[in-house]
């Protein structure tokens, strides 16, 4: 056995017998959910809902193994907040939600030093006889963390993208739930309970808006915080500066007696000339991200058009002039 054999046996070994505790606890918590499926429904109920109790619980044991791993994760205190932020922006503020981030980083670590392990050794020694054996194992396991490491930025990567994209869904919302929030303000509401009603209305057709209105709504109703500390929180969740304009407006509001609800509308109609302006921003870099598309797919055909009987007839000429 060589040494790349040997050291890829050694990685595999106890990522087989992990799994495989793994096969073994989720089968076993199968068969007892299933049990107390049968005792605690009757005979005629759904099958999918016992799809989904098992979907559930596989999600936890998943779950509960990513956190394991991620107390493996040495992370600075600086970093391990911005993942704290980029997790807040996209929706997801659990308290074990970092620990599942951390360990979906150290399972790519571990899945790109395997890949490593498993395929560079062979490849490298075909390339050269200098990297078979010893020198061969190290370049592998070189390589195997440089993998690694470009496997881990992928977790955050993907985070940063779910929150990017939550917060384009509540940019499109928020001149909507303005235009609600100044209709109950002007029919008599006060702020509170005005944010109750845009949350029930908006929550329909903006869910990740109408869940942020109602987390500030809950922290006025239930926590019992000012207005202003409820918005302030809010943009500081979000991070949006259209949130932050929202939370200076209400707490000039309260400090200064001013109406609400005529600031809101301008701030509306501001959000609303930003939106028509950035998409026609898009608009006009539309004819230049149509290039390349034009000369990859466009261009070939009409050449072929054009070019093709010219070309059919120099090759009968040529042809002709070699008889």
């Amino acid at each position: 056995m060589t040494a790349s054999q040997l050291a890829l046996l050694m990685v595999c070994v106890p990522v087989a017998m992990a799994v495989l505790a793994l096969v073994s606890r989720l089968r076993l918590q199968a068969r007892l959910a299933s049990r107390m499926r049968l005792l605690a429904f009757d005979a005629g109920h759904d099958r999918d809902s016992g799809l989904a109790q098992s979907s559930v619980v596989l999600r936890g044991h998943v779950a509960r193994l990513l956190a394991a791993l991620g107390r493996l994760m040495p992370l600075g205190g600086k970093d391990r907040e911005k993942i704290v932020i980029a997790l807040r922006r996209a929706g997801y503020d659990g308290p074990g939600v970092v620990a599942i981030v951390l360990g979906s980083k150290v399972a790519s670590l571990l899945v790109g030093l395997a890949v490593g392990l498993a395929v560079l050794p062979g490849f490298l020694s075909s390339l050269t006889p200098l990297f078979a054996g010893v020198v061969g194992l190290l370049g592998a396991l070189v390589g195997g963390m440089l993998l690694g490491v470009v496997l881990n930025l992928v977790p955050e990567l993907v985070v940063a993208q779910l929150g990017a994209m939550r917060y384009r869904r509540i940019k499109a919302g928020f001149a909507d739930a303005m235009d609600l929030l100044i209709v109950c303000l002007q029919a008599g509401m006060t702020f509170e309970r005005a944010m109750q009603r845009t949350v029930a209305n908006l929550s329909a057709f903006h869910r990740d808006l109408g869940a942020e209105l109602r987390r500030a709504s809950l922290d006025m109703s239930v926590h019992g915080r000012t207005r202003q500390d409820a918005v302030a929180r809010l943009a500081g969740r979000l991070g949006s500066p259209e949130f932050g304009d929202f939370a200076v407006t209400v707490g000039q509001s309260e400090r200064h007696g001013t109406p609400l609800a005529e600031a809101l509308r301008k701030l509306a109609a501001a959000t609303r000339v930003e939106l028509v302006a950035n998409m026609q921003a898009k608009l006009a870099r539309l004819p230049v991200l149509l290039i390349l598309p034009t000369l990859a797919f466009v261009l070939p055909g009409i050449l072929v058009i054009v070019g093709g009987p010219a070309f059919v007839q120099l090759s009968t000429t040529l042809s002709g002039i070699g008889e």
